[in-house]
């Protein structure tokens, strides 16, 4: 019971959402986890690498500001009561001071924007202008590529005014700032840049760039508020490149596991259908499959008209399996081709061997899919010219086809009928069709669907009566499915509807038990009868 109940699961699956639909989701579902996981290790590493280059360049605009903190506060008070008297006064005093000021090369006095007098040289005389362009009115840092003296040293003057037209110059050697700077390439910096003004900035080996070089580095920059400066750093290749094969690595680690987890969801949902199809598989080559025939009758006389090939299967352990539970999942796999032509051909050879009822029509389910198949029309002609001129071959077709419409179905439709085999629409009205519909499709017979017989005697005569009515009109014979009481045949044979088929009749039965005359077939009950 488990397993037919799992067949029966499997075939509501199914109809929810077909296999193929479901391998489409779950491959497309697998390739955005793929394109998902790539894009987020490229943000990962690129995060990871500007998060690395912002903590590099916040440590070195710290370390500069702290040497330039200890310029201007190491013995500055006494120092800015230099400037403006005269050199020859103050430069031994000037001297002494100096050597208390950590990182300068020198300090050097400022009066009406003239540097007169150098704690290293004495009295000079050269334009404030020379140092920083232009004149500052407030502190100011400049960078030179070099000094008269060291032209090949770069030095980062620095103005630090003490009146009003007075100040003191630093000028901080750059030796110690790039000192500095290289700690940021040690702790997996490639570049680390100080910036001093738009013109001119300073490498990490104590060289002079222009800012138009630094523009072209694709890093992150700091920059200090106090001071104005900036620090640009760049993250060294190695550290780029492991970060990526870091993140890399986690995103594809991810999208595995996640691609697992779909493909384990998809094999788990639809494992009951491969268990059911590979089941109906052998059923089909060790014989378990059979057909039962249910007659199709003439209302006036109750003498068989035809008769409906319908496919059981008994398994060995399970018993009956209602093909309710399996044929909609044959119908949507490559084992239909083989269902079908097994059908057609045992119920062929079971009608023309096992029963003298003659004229005979057999009519034979097909499945949407059959139609696209390619050998379908071979098939139905190879047992089609078996049969002997009083047996009909009729296939049923569901109501879906007058709305899944294919260029080919009239190809098929037409090719066949010119051969004599005939058509039905099977379940008419359950599909919610217009009448009109008929007359847009060759059909042969209409078979009216079982609910609404049930309501002939009531609500359902007119409805009836006026298919039955449309039907007539495009040369098309009515078939009243699921008759199960006396009063529905009466009405039916009452409406003129020729004929009809149900289990007031008689039951699908093997092809020996059928009866020429079912009026003689004495039934065990008139009323409903649930299959």
């Amino acid at each position: 019971m488990t397993t037919l109940f799992s067949f029966r699961k499997s075939a509501v699956v199914g109809r929810g959402l077909t296999p193929m639909l479901a391998f489409v989701v779950a491959v497309v579902c697998g390739a955005c986890v793929l394109v998902t996981a790539a894009l987020w290790a490229r943000h990962a590493d690129q995060a990871a690498v500007r998060e690395r280059e912002s903590l590099i360049a916040g440590d070195m605009v710290a370390s500069i500001e702290r040497i330039l903190d200890s310029v201007v506060s190491r013995a500055h008070l006494e120092l800015s009561t230099l400037p403006g008297r005269p050199c020859p006064l103050v430069d031994h005093r000037l001297s002494e001071l100096q050597s208390y000021v950590l990182y300068v090369r020198s300090v050097n006095l400022v009066a009406n924007q003239n540097v007169y007098c150098s704690s290293a040289l004495g009295v000079i005389d050269v334009p404030l202008s020379a140092w920083l362009s232009p004149a500052p009115a407030r502190i100011t840092l400049d960078l030179l590529a070099g000094t008269p003296q060291q032209p090949q040293t770069p030095v980062m003057p620095l103005y630090v005014p003490t009146g009003k037209d007075t100040g003191l110059l630093y000028v901080v050697e750059t030796s110690y700032l790039a000192d500095t700077l290289a700690h940021g390439v040690r702790y997996e910096a490639g570049q680390v840049v100080l910036v001093v003004t738009n013109e001119r900035a300073l490498d990490a080996r104590g060289e002079a760039i222009s800012t138009g070089s630094v523009t072209t580095m694709r890093g992150t920059r700091a920059s200090s508020p106090r001071w104005g400066f900036s620090i640009v750093v760049v993250a060294a290749p190695t550290f780029v490149a492991q970060t990526h094969w870091k993140y890399g690595l986690l995103a594809s680690a991810a999208a595995i596991l996640v691609n697992l987890l779909i493909a384990a969801a998809y094999l788990i949902a639809f494992a009951p259908r491969r268990l059911l199809l590979s089941a109906v598989r052998r059923a089909l080559k060790h014989g378990q499959l059979h057909i039962a025939y249910q007659p199709v009758v003439e209302i006036a006389t109750r003498r068989i008209a035809g008769v409906e090939a319908l496919i059981r299967w008994t398994h060995p352990r399970w018993g009956a399996v209602s093909p309710a539970a399996f044929m909609a999942e044959v119908e949507r796999s490559s084992l239909l081709a083989g269902v079908t032509r097994f059908a057609l051909q045992r119920a062929t050879d079971d009608i023309m061997q096992k029963t003298d009822i003659r004229p005979l029509r057999i009519a034979i389910n097909v499945a949407p899919m059959d139609l696209e198949r390619k050998d379908f029309v071979a098939d139905v002609l190879a047992v089609h010219a078996k049969l002997p001129a009083d047996i009909t071959l009729v296939l049923e077709v569901t109501e879906r086809f007058l709305i899944d419409k294919h260029p080919r179905t009239d190809v098929i439709f037409n090719m066949l009928k010119a051969h004599g085999v005939r058509f039905a629409i099977d379940d008419f009205g359950t599909q919610h069709s217009n009448l009109d519909l008929l007359g847009r499709f060759p059909f042969d017979y209409v078979k009216i669907d079982g609910q609404f017989v049930r309501q002939v005697d009531r609500q359902g005569r007119e409805l009836i009566r006026a298919i039955a009515a449309v039907s007539r009109h495009y040369g098309m014979e009515v078939i009243a499915e699921g008759v199960e009481t006396e009063s529905q045949h009466e009405a039916l044979r009452s409406l003129g509807i020729p004929y009809g088929q149900g289990y007031l009749y008689q039951r699908p039965v093997p092809v020996s038990q059928l009866f020429a005359d079912t009026g003689a077939n004495v039934l065990t009950t008139r009323t409903r009868v649930t299959p």
